[in-house]
């Protein structure tokens, strides 16, 4: 069994950012002009390409029903729109003007946080910190798979 109070390591120290991680990243979610939701819903259709309900949720890896409910409160907030093209019984989903500018105002906080975070780390170790950094986030996510709920 592990201990309440394990003994400093790598893994403890790995738990402890992770904390604070995610405590700073939920206060720049605060302040974002987007819910969570719909962040992630304009961030797919950034691109441009309008896409079914069904799509949503196959690229977002989501139950159908949860991008439902997500879909219906975007469109009452106005960022998405949905349509149908002609002869075609599936409606579309497509992001709005104002949609558009709420996620580039969101995106453009997100980057300025993240670059005055990168700022704290050299120059010439950047390119290396995010290569593990990514590394790092993978494996998390692979073994968090694999342990499940």
């Amino acid at each position: 069994m592990t201990s309440l109070t394990p003994e400093a390591g790598p893994a403890w120290t790995a738990v402890r950012i992770s904390a604070y991680w995610e405590r700073a990243r939920r206060g720049v979610e605060a302040g974002l002009e987007l819910k969570v939701a719909d962040g992630r819903l304009l961030w797919l259709l950034r691109d441009g390409r309008a896409r079914t309900l069904r799509q949503v949720a196959d690229e977002l890896g989501l139950e159908q029903s949860t991008v439902n409910r997500q879909v219906h409160a975007a469109l009452e907030s106005g960022v998405i729109r949905r349509f149908r093209e002609e002869g075609h019984s599936a409606w579309l989903l497509e992001i709005t003007g104002e949609g558009r500018r709420r996620f580039r105002t969101d995106l453009d906080r997100q980057l300025k946080v993240h670059q005055r975070a990168l700022d704290a780390v050299p120059p010439e170790h950047r390119e290396t910190f995010l290569a593990h950094l990514s590394a790092y986030v993978e494996a998390f996510g692979e073994a968090a798979d694999e342990i499940g709920p």
